[in-house]
Protein backbone atom coordinates (compact mmCIF):
# COMPACT_ATOMS: atom_id res chain seq x y z
CA UNK A 1 0.00 0.00 0.00
CA UNK A 2 2.79 2.54 0.97
CA UNK A 3 4.64 1.57 -2.44
CA UNK A 4 1.42 2.39 -4.19
CA UNK A 5 0.92 5.85 -2.37
CA UNK A 6 4.80 6.76 -2.84
CA UNK A 7 4.51 6.06 -6.29
CA UNK A 8 1.31 8.19 -6.64
CA UNK A 9 3.24 11.43 -5.25
CA UNK A 10 5.94 10.52 -7.74
CA UNK A 11 3.60 10.93 -10.20
CA UNK A 12 2.07 13.75 -8.59
CA UNK A 13 5.00 15.52 -8.64
CA UNK A 14 6.28 15.15 -12.14
CA UNK A 15 2.85 15.86 -12.94
CA UNK A 16 2.77 19.14 -11.04
CA UNK A 17 5.96 20.26 -13.09
CA UNK A 18 4.69 20.02 -16.10
CA UNK A 19 1.48 21.39 -15.61
CA UNK A 20 3.08 24.52 -13.72
CA UNK A 21 5.44 25.16 -16.70
CA UNK A 22 1.77 25.49 -18.74
CA UNK A 23 -1.09 26.20 -16.83
CA UNK A 24 -1.08 28.94 -13.88
CA UNK A 25 0.19 27.52 -10.53
CA UNK A 26 -2.91 29.30 -8.52
CA UNK A 27 -5.15 27.53 -11.01
CA UNK A 28 -3.71 24.26 -10.75
CA UNK A 29 -3.14 24.41 -6.73
CA UNK A 30 -6.91 25.64 -6.14
CA UNK A 31 -7.82 22.84 -8.56
CA UNK A 32 -5.98 20.03 -6.59
CA UNK A 33 -7.16 21.05 -3.58
CA UNK A 34 -10.80 20.80 -4.36
CA UNK A 35 -9.98 17.30 -5.96
CA UNK A 36 -7.92 16.19 -2.57
CA UNK A 37 -10.93 17.56 -0.77
CA UNK A 38 -13.49 15.33 -2.51
CA UNK A 39 -11.24 12.39 -2.95
CA UNK A 40 -10.48 12.36 1.38
CA UNK A 41 -14.42 13.10 1.30
CA UNK A 42 -14.59 9.24 -0.36
CA UNK A 43 -12.12 7.94 1.58
CA UNK A 44 -14.56 5.74 3.60
CA UNK A 45 -16.13 4.00 0.72
CA UNK A 46 -12.85 3.38 -1.19
CA UNK A 47 -10.85 1.40 2.07
CA UNK A 48 -14.10 -0.92 1.48
CA UNK A 49 -12.03 -3.98 -0.31
CA UNK A 50 -8.37 -3.84 -1.09
CA UNK A 51 -8.67 -3.23 -5.27
CA UNK A 52 -9.81 0.25 -4.40
CA UNK A 53 -7.79 0.68 -1.35
CA UNK A 54 -5.04 0.41 -3.98
CA UNK A 55 -6.70 3.17 -6.00
CA UNK A 56 -7.79 5.72 -3.53
CA UNK A 57 -4.12 5.35 -2.48
CA UNK A 58 -2.80 5.93 -5.87
CA UNK A 59 -4.87 8.86 -6.03
CA UNK A 60 -4.19 10.01 -2.93
CA UNK A 61 -0.17 10.23 -3.48
CA UNK A 62 -0.85 12.28 -6.28
CA UNK A 63 -2.85 14.49 -4.64
CA UNK A 64 0.06 14.83 -2.45
CA UNK A 65 2.19 15.04 -4.37
CA UNK A 66 0.63 18.15 -6.39
CA UNK A 67 0.49 20.54 -3.97
CA UNK A 68 3.77 21.25 -2.63
CA UNK A 69 5.73 21.82 -6.59
CA UNK A 70 2.93 24.21 -7.23
CA UNK A 71 3.37 25.87 -3.62
CA UNK A 72 7.24 25.99 -4.10
CA UNK A 73 6.64 27.17 -7.83
CA UNK A 74 4.65 30.07 -6.37
CA UNK A 75 7.18 30.96 -4.23
CA UNK A 76 9.83 31.33 -6.38
CA UNK A 77 7.75 33.12 -8.76
CA UNK A 78 7.09 35.62 -6.04
CA UNK A 79 10.41 36.53 -4.75
CA UNK A 80 13.29 35.07 -7.30
CA UNK A 81 16.01 36.12 -4.87
CA UNK A 82 14.55 34.51 -1.85
CA UNK A 83 14.19 31.04 -3.20
CA UNK A 84 16.69 29.18 -0.88
CA UNK A 85 15.27 30.84 2.25
CA UNK A 86 11.52 30.81 1.11
CA UNK A 87 12.08 27.03 -0.12
CA UNK A 88 13.59 26.39 3.42
CA UNK A 89 10.43 27.71 4.78
CA UNK A 90 8.03 26.11 3.44
CA UNK A 91 9.87 22.62 3.47
CA UNK A 92 9.35 23.79 7.52
CA UNK A 93 5.98 24.48 7.09
CA UNK A 94 5.16 21.26 5.65
CA UNK A 95 7.02 19.34 8.18
CA UNK A 96 4.90 21.18 10.98
CA UNK A 97 1.83 20.28 9.40
CA UNK A 98 2.54 16.73 8.95
CA UNK A 99 3.23 16.93 12.73
CA UNK A 100 0.28 18.76 13.43
CA UNK A 101 -1.72 16.43 11.23
CA UNK A 102 -0.73 13.62 13.37
CA UNK A 103 -1.72 14.73 16.15
CA UNK A 104 -4.98 16.17 15.44
CA UNK A 105 -5.81 12.26 13.74
CA UNK A 106 -4.96 11.15 17.13
CA UNK A 107 -7.25 13.67 19.24
CA UNK A 108 -10.16 13.13 16.28
CA UNK A 109 -9.71 9.38 17.02
CA UNK A 110 -10.88 9.71 20.61
CA UNK A 111 -14.31 11.04 19.22
CA UNK A 112 -14.65 9.27 15.71
CA UNK A 113 -13.32 5.86 13.96
CA UNK A 114 -10.32 6.28 11.96
CA UNK A 115 -11.97 4.68 9.45
CA UNK A 116 -13.93 8.31 9.36
CA UNK A 117 -11.20 10.19 9.67
CA UNK A 118 -11.76 11.20 5.91
CA UNK A 119 -14.42 13.81 6.64
CA UNK A 120 -12.10 16.35 9.55
CA UNK A 121 -9.30 15.91 7.01
CA UNK A 122 -11.39 17.37 3.77
CA UNK A 123 -12.11 20.16 6.32
CA UNK A 124 -9.26 21.25 6.55
CA UNK A 125 -8.15 21.08 3.11
CA UNK A 126 -11.28 22.86 2.12
CA UNK A 127 -9.63 25.54 5.15
CA UNK A 128 -6.17 24.89 3.24
CA UNK A 129 -8.03 26.02 -0.49
CA UNK A 130 -10.26 28.80 1.09
CA UNK A 131 -6.87 30.52 2.31
CA UNK A 132 -5.06 29.75 -0.51
CA UNK A 133 -7.57 31.36 -2.43
CA UNK A 134 -7.94 34.41 -0.16
CA UNK A 135 -3.84 34.35 -1.18
CA UNK A 136 -4.79 34.36 -4.31
CA UNK A 137 -6.99 37.01 -4.95
CA UNK A 138 -5.28 39.26 -2.60
CA UNK A 139 -1.92 39.08 -4.81
CA UNK A 140 -4.36 39.72 -7.50
CA UNK A 141 -5.99 43.30 -5.64
CA UNK A 142 -2.41 44.50 -4.90
CA UNK A 143 -0.89 43.54 -8.58
CA UNK A 144 -3.89 45.67 -9.48
CA UNK A 145 -3.78 48.50 -7.17
CA UNK A 146 0.45 48.88 -7.34
CA UNK A 147 2.19 47.69 -10.67
CA UNK A 148 5.38 45.95 -10.31
CA UNK A 149 8.93 47.74 -11.21
CA UNK A 150 9.73 45.39 -13.74
CA UNK A 151 6.21 46.80 -16.03
CA UNK A 152 7.72 50.59 -15.67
Amino acid sequence: MLFVYGIGVLGGNLLAGRLSDRYPAQRLLLGSLLVFTVVLLLARPAIENLATTFVWAAVWGVLVGVPTVLQQHRLVAHAPAATPVLLGLNSSAIYLGIALGGALGGLFQKWISPVWLGIPAAGITLLAFLLTLVSVQSRKTAAVAEPSLATK
